[in-house]
């Protein structure tokens, strides 16, 4: 019997199960990602990618800042993040509102089929600094969905958050992954000033696929949608190694294709 192609079998694994990365119940309103749109966003061994290595590389770089104690990744997706953390000695766990298989290593460290806010109270009181890495550009009331996440996470007194930026290069890519918006560097300091955070650290990310995604919106052309795991792992780590020198030796202001906002309660202080 022939072998199930490795995007079927993970389509397969899903059953075509559809899942929300919020729901306000008080409206009725709900962001959906399918089983299908996982599949093209997550496909085997894109871990690999510069593009997850880079952001990974610069949440790190930020968060041994804070320092971080405990880490939670919300909507962590199948987990690139954390075991990317993990790896380095860093207490981070996951989140998944998506019933996502767990790899064994990460048992016990991403919780699939949930909500943040449903984890155990113990474990919420645990944890100092929250991530949400390109997760609130999904939400029709993101100021919201945070205000209550701070509310389950009350000890949770830093969080960082990446996202996708410039709405000049708004794509197809963003109306099929489902985005509301695309930020600015104005847009993301308001978001996490409304919930009361001071942000400490703002700046663009990837700043060399912004050229080439303006030409691309300028000339009515479709950027692709299914991702693939890289042939060339080497040479994608090199891309990301020179994308986190260009984040930390640039200036911030400069348009990438992401952005980033490290931001604190205005009682902050460094944890013990």
């Amino acid at each position: 019997m022939a072998r199930r192609p490795q995007r079927e079998q993970r389509r397969f694994l899903l059953s075509q199960a559809w899942y929300h990365r919020t729901i306000d119940k008080k409206n009725q309103i709900n962001t959906q990602f399918c089983a299908d749109q996982f599949c093209d966003a997550y496909p085997p061994g894109i871990e690999q990618q510069y593009w997850h290595l880079a952001r990974n590389r610069i949440l790190e770089y930020h968060l041994r800042a804070l320092p971080a104690n405990r880490v939670l990744d919300v909507g962590c997706g199948r987990g690139i993040l954390v075991e990317y953390l993990v790896a380095r000695g860093i207490d981070a766990y996951g989140v998944e509102l998506a019933p996502v298989p767990v790899p064994g290593r990460l048992e016990g460290r991403l919780f699939a089929g949930m909500t943040a806010e449903s984890l155990a109270e113990s474990f919420r009181a645990s944890v100092d600094t929250l991530v949400l890495g390109d997760v609130i550009e999904h939400l029709p009331d993101p100021p919201g969905y945070l205000q209550r996440l701070l509310t389950a996470f009350e000890r949770a007194d830093a969080i960082l958050i990446t996202v996708p930026a410039r709405q000049e290069v708004w794509s197809n890519y963003d109306e099929y992954y489902g985005h509301y918006r695309r930020y600015d560097l104005a847009s993301l300091r308001a978001t996490l000033m409304a919930i009361g955070f001071t942000p400490i650290e703002l700046g663009y990310l990837f700043r060399f696929l912004y050229p080439p995604a303006l030409l691309l919106r300028s000339l009515g052309m479709q950027r692709r949608i299914s991702l693939a795991a890289p042939r060339l792992p080497s040479f994608h780590r090199i891309i990301a190694a020179a994308i986190q020198a260009e984040y930390l030796l640039s200036p911030r202001w400069i348009p990438g294709t992401s952005a980033i906002c490290v931001a604190v309660r205005p009682n902050h202080r460094p944890h013990e």
